[in-house]
């Protein structure tokens, strides 16, 4: 058995903050202003596939949506807001891919950490809203924030999730080592998003050449698989 520098948790979702400058969006109790906020968030999405930040106004938003602008307002004080919130939804989606990722078949953890990389590429390729909102150069310093807080979530839980495969060695400060992978993708992947608007196959196998290759000077060529009786009772969300 390994000594394990985390304990596994469950990964807490996405929290909601305490944005300055009026980003703080209403929270809706009733199903009506749900589906109404759903509604914003659909038209700010659909938006987004054609044209930039800059050139959506909150009225457009509304428009979109079908809903009164005064409504609008009432749950999104800026269209920042409206943005952030949408952020927080695609952050969501990728979560929830990375969760739905099939590793029962990966034997190495040079695999596990490729097919994680691929996971998280096909969602931004097929999301051009995505791409806008967390690899664009123009989002804001509060959706910026939030993705920032995203990964720093993503790095505390990533040594637990692998432990759950594979016996892990001990690790001196595994959120940081974590965190710097995120960010060598995170790099590579803005730069293809600002040169082809979307991360092509090159930049995306560049990604994985250099998470790999980082992480190797941290972690042996070989890792034992660790066997599915001896997995936490409790998952740890990737």
């Amino acid at each position: 058995m390994s000594t394990r520098s985390v304990e596994p948790r469950a990964e807490a979702p996405v929290k909601a903050r305490s944005e300055p400058g009026g980003l703080l969006a209403r929270r809706p109790a009733q199903k009506r202003s749900q589906l109404r906020v759903g509604a914003l968030l659909d038209a700010a999405d659909a938006l987004l596939e054609a044209r930039a930040l800059h050139e959506i106004s909150l009225h457009d938003i509304a428009h979109g949506a079908g809903v009164p602008p005064s409504s609008a307002y009432h749950f999104f004080p800026t269209r920042e807001a409206a943005f952030l919130s949408l952020a927080r939804r695609h952050l969501d989606k990728l979560h929830q891919d990375l969760l739905a990722a099939d590793l029962e078949t990966v034997d190495r953890w040079q695999d596990y950490i490729c097919l994680r990389n691929q996971v998280a590429v096909a969602f931004f390729n097929a999301s051009a809203p995505a791409r806008k909102l967390m690899l664009g150069s123009a989002v804001g310093s509060e959706i910026r924030t939030l993705d920032y807080d995203d990964i720093e979530g993503r790095a505390q839980t990533h040594y637990a999730h692998m432990d759950q495969f594979f016996v892990m060695p001990f690790m001196r400060q595994p959120e940081l080592k974590f965190r710097v992978l995120i960010g060598i993708y995170d790099g590579i992947w803005a730069s293809a998003y600002a040169k082809y608007g979307h991360i092509t196959e090159v930049y995306a196998q560049e990604s994985r050449t250099a998470g790999v290759a980082y992480l190797s000077t941290i972690l042996p060529p070989v890792i034992p698989l660790r066997h599915p009786g001896e997995r936490p009772a409790q998952p740890v969300a990737p």
